[in-house]
């Protein structure tokens, strides 16, 4: 402890010896935070370091009263056939109820040959496997099943370990923003709280973004219901509806003879001048 307060005073000493001392000067408050924070290099921005921080945060702070539990993402895939999707969709309704799930994302298809849904379902973690089995009696056949789980706890106290650095740096900007006596350290003070802030926002964002991950499972389910095939003979016509497409054939395949006689004429005339030429010689 006497080292910082000798840092102090002798800061205050300086900020009262003429002009060219300005209040806190950039390198004393680099001396007085590299100090508290154990060792860090020194630099000529006066910012500090997160990284150089994160030793005394995490000095201070007791791992063995965080929580250890183990921070896993679930989620599973279901592929099968209902007998009728209509009434499997009022019954998936019932049951997403009984477990305190939801439907996230959801899509219809109707083809020639079947009728599906796909539906992405949101449940939280202590229902998911009684959900996920719940699922099943309404199949006609399951078609495929799978479940993933991805073990995020590192990341998970990688993130609350990096945010609670960040806002302990926070806190000691502030510190050195209530000592500041003069406007070049307080806007160097504030450029860095600024940085320090964005980076806080971006952590509670990725820490909220893997507790939902965590606390809700996820199902994706796809539900089908194959049609009965039903057998379409081609329409056949009557007995005068055939004459009259016999006689537009016959009429049109007249058309297109004389057409292609027509289409002949070049040959026809130079047939024509041969057998003219050849009844002259005979002549």
């Amino acid at each position: 402890m006497k080292k910082p307060l000798f840092i102090l005073m002798s800061i205050l000493i300086l900020s009262s010896c003429g002009p060219n001392n300005n209040g806190y000067n950039e390198q004393a408050l680099i001396d007085l935070e590299s100090d508290d924070v154990g060792y860090a290099p020194r630099n000529e921005s006066m910012k500090l370091s997160a990284d150089s921080y994160s030793g005394r945060a995490m000095a201070t702070s007791n791992f063995a009263e965080q929580d250890q539990t183990s921070k896993i993402i679930t989620t599973a895939n279901l592929n099968m056939e209902v007998v009728s999707l209509e009434k499997f969709e009022a019954s998936l309704s019932e049951l997403l109820s009984k477990h305190k799930a939801n439907i996230s994302n959801q899509s219809r298809n109707d083809s020639d040959r079947r009728l599906e849904a796909n539906f992405t379902i949101r449940v939280p973690q202590d229902q998911f496997n009684s959900l996920f089995d719940g699922l099943k009696p309404f199949a006609k056949k399951v078609e495929h099943q799978s479940l993933n789980q991805q073990d995020v706890t590192e990341q998970f106290i990688d993130v609350e370990t990096r945010l609670k650095n960040r806002k302990a740096l926070e806190a000691r900007y502030l510190e050195l923003l209530k000592k500041a006596n003069n406007v070049n350290d307080m806007l160097n003070i504030e450029r860095q709280l600024n940085q320090v802030r964005t980076e806080i926002e971006s952590q509670e964002g990725r820490l909220k973004y893997l507790s939902n991950q965590v606390d809700m499972s996820t199902i994706q389910l796809n539900a089908y219901e194959v049609k009965p095939y039903v057998f379409e003979p081609e329409s056949q016509d009557n007995f005068g509806q055939r004459i009259l497409k016999s006689l537009a054939n016959g009429w049109a395949s007249l058309i297109n003879g004389v057409m292609w006689v027509i289409g002949l004429w070049p040959l026809i005339l130079v047939i024509g001048l041969i057998i003219l030429v050849v009844k002259k010689r005979k002549a």
